[in-house]
């Protein structure tokens, strides 16, 4: 065989091993892998002490009237006196005159029940006498009617009859005179002066001035944390203006409401009217209940405890754990709470738990007191 007739294959040849060469040289040589440690997400924790606290429980509570009264007319006459002092807000003593009606028609029908009184005296007296005289006549009288009993019951029952009347015209004519029956707030006057009243008309309304009434609802867990101390343990209300009312309790309602299964404590503000602010009846207020002191109590942020009262900590191992608590009071940004179980001397509380916490999670903690650029990037 020739050079010439071998020079196609050796081409062929060539050309492949050069195509080989260029496709070794192009591939990219693998990285060599390294060990390389991971490292754990970030976590912002907060160190929290267990703590002996006084904690407080605060209800939403209403106020209402103590001993509201309307004082109406007992007769239809015409109004002859209005105090000038009968303005809605003022204070009245007991007994203190508010108003007095036209007495003429009521004195009238007064000595019209005198006198039928009299008679009905005259006519008992007379049918005693008639009786007595049938005795003598006839001693041998065996009827009731002949010794003339039912005469003489019929005219001790007129007489009965004519001393009520007589104690019903005088009663008529002192409630003419509208007096107050307590010492009271008036809070509304609906008369005017020389205006012709009937019976059964509203003169004024009034409410005892002494105490106003706070009528507070109590689920069975509230009640389970105030009634233990409940008159040991002072009350205060507040009312939206921030001002402060001491409170002693009243009475507990023995009654459950059958819609919220609440119960209602009543409780007591003595000289609720007395100052410049007042604390007026239907009004929203707080009340705060002081608890018995709590030795196993931790102070966290709010943001720290989930919806559902748990929150998360660091153990020692460094590995995350969900803890259940029971809230106990919540103070503005922060709560009281207890563990449910052990309750440790430290807390390694997490400052901001996120959904996608795992229990068990190893991961490496960041004092509060160092800012987290991105609380999305510790897990």
């Amino acid at each position: 065989m020739t050079f010439k007739s071998r020079k196609p294959a050796v081409f062929a040849a060539t050309s492949l091993l050069l195509a080989l060469v260029t496709v070794v040289l192009m591939t990219p040589s693998e990285p060599q892998m390294q060990g390389e440690e991971v490292q754990p997400p970030v976590v912002s924790v907060l160190k929290v002490q267990r703590r002996e606290l006084n904690p407080k429980l605060t209800i939403q509570a209403n106020t209402q009237a103590r001993w509201p009264l309307q004082l109406k007319a007992t007769s239809s006459a015409r109004l002859d006196y209005l105090g000038a002092d009968m303005e809605p807000g003022n204070h009245i003593k007991k007994g203190q005159v508010l108003a007095r009606l036209n007495t003429r028609l009521l004195e009238s029908q007064l000595a019209q029940a005198q006198s039928t009184l009299k008679q009905a005296e005259l006519n008992l007296q007379q049918q005693l006498h008639e009786q007595q005289v049938a005795k003598t006549m006839r001693p041998g009288a065996s009827s009731a009617f002949a010794r003339m009993e039912p005469h003489v019951a019929a005219a001790r029952s007129e007489l009965a009859r004519a001393q009520q009347n007589v104690e019903s015209a005088r009663q008529l004519l002192d409630d003419a005179i509208i007096v107050a029956p307590y010492d009271a707030v008036i809070t509304q006057r609906l008369i005017s002066p020389g205006e012709w009243l009937e019976a059964g008309q509203t003169l004024f309304e009034v409410v005892a001035s002494d105490s106003i009434d706070v009528h507070v609802p109590l689920s069975q867990r509230d009640w389970n944390k105030v009634g233990a101390t409940l008159g040991e343990q002072p009350i205060t209300v507040v009312s939206r203006t921030g001002v402060k009312w001491p409170a002693f309790v009243r009475y507990l309602s023995p009654q459950v409401n059958a819609m919220t299964r609440q119960r209602t404590l009543v409780l007591a503000v003595s000289e609720p009217y007395q100052h410049s602010t007042r604390l007026l009846p239907n009004q929203q207020v707080a009340v705060h209940f002081e608890l018995i002191t709590h030795k196993g109590l931790y102070k966290l942020p709010l943001s720290a405890v989930d919806p559902d009262q748990t929150i998360w900590i660091v153990t020692e191992a460094q590995q995350l754990r969900q803890v259940p608590v029971q809230v106990i009071e919540v103070r503005g940004d922060k709560v009281l709470v207890s563990l449910e179980g052990e309750q440790p001397d430290t807390l390694q509380l997490v400052r901001y738990p996120l959904r996608s916490m795992m229990a068990g999670k190893r991961v490496s903690v960041q004092s509060d007191a160092v800012q987290v650029a991105d609380k999305q990037e510790a897990l």
